[in-house]
């Protein structure tokens, strides 16, 4: 069976690192390998790191802070497997993932991405706090208008094959991968939850401004995508309607507001496919 390589992109994560360093030497396939690449961190990570290091293992540092997005394509570059996954420093790994993603990979060798389910938790990743379900993308669809769960993995031969991620797209770089990679590959999907996303109050997605930022490079991502697509006319309005629509459900709006939209979303929805799939 094919191996897997996780790619660990680090960055002041010394608190918590050790957890997800664990959770891969507890993988029940030995069939993995990770990379991670410090990018001039200023706690304790460096020290943390080399004292969980194993053959398993590759540690590399960058010369100068370059980015989380420069960062991940060096990740990418550095990989020697085909197979590779996006692992976040502060999140962790069920014991199972690495043997059922390959598993997937092996039944399914069309397919160059495969993402799951992922679980909650709280700061300590003690307690699962709440679940993402996501599903397969249903026929006529595109992920474009569907969620993709925290844990991606894909071919490296495949992403090749794409314009490969734009460090311009700050915050959004996940939505920016996988909607190119569905330009050129597969998509598999594992209806488990196999990643544990830990809640940390003070991080990125829950940070307002990286979080408009991240909204609007989201906007651009997917404007791209349309135009890579050639989606005009009606389809693009279905499109944006999505769009719009969900990143408002998102957005930082009094509860009424909030409500009002809550409550038409399913209709907002059944317009915006309706338009999509004209």
């Amino acid at each position: 069976m094919e191996e897997i390589t996780y790619l660990i992109a680090n960055y002041n994560n010394g608190k918590y690192i050790t957890d997800c360093l664990n959770s891969l030497h507890q993988q029940s396939s030995p069939n993995w390998r990770a990379i991670i690449v410090d990018d001039q961190s200023t706690d304790n990570s460096i020290q943390i790191i080399n004292s969980q290091l194993t053959e398993k293992i590759k540690f590399l540092k960058n010369e100068q802070n370059i980015g989380y997005t420069p960062t991940l394509i060096r990740l990418i570059e550095q990989a020697t497997t085909d197979i590779v996954g996006i692992l976040d420093p502060d999140d962790a790994l069920y014991p199972e993932a690495t043997e059922l993603v390959l598993q997937a990979y092996c039944e399914y060798p069309e397919a160059g991405f495969v993402y799951t389910n992922q679980d909650y938790y709280n700061e300590e990743l003690t307690a699962k706090i709440g679940s993402y379900l996501s599903s397969a993308i249903p026929s006529g669809r595109t992920s474009l208008m569907h969620g993709v769960g925290a844990m991606r993995t894909f071919r490296r031969s495949a992403y090749a094959k794409s314009t490969g991620l734009d460090p311009s797209i700050l915050y959004a770089e996940d939505r920016d991968l996988v909607y190119k990679m569905e330009e050129v590959t597969p998509f598999v999907f594992v209806d488990l939850a196999l990643y544990k996303y830990r809640y940390v109050p003070n991080s990125q997605s829950h940070n307002p401004q990286k979080r408009r930022l991240g909204d609007k490079n989201h906007r651009r991502a997917y404007r791209n995508a349309l135009a890579r697509r050639q989606i005009t006319g009606r389809r693009k309005i279905g499109h944006l309607l999505w769009l719009y629509s969900h990143q408002l459900l998102r957005g930082q709006f009094p509860g009424r507001l909030k409500g009002i939209v809550s409550c038409c979303l399913p209709y907002i929805d059944r317009i915006a496919f309706c338009l999509a799939a004209s």
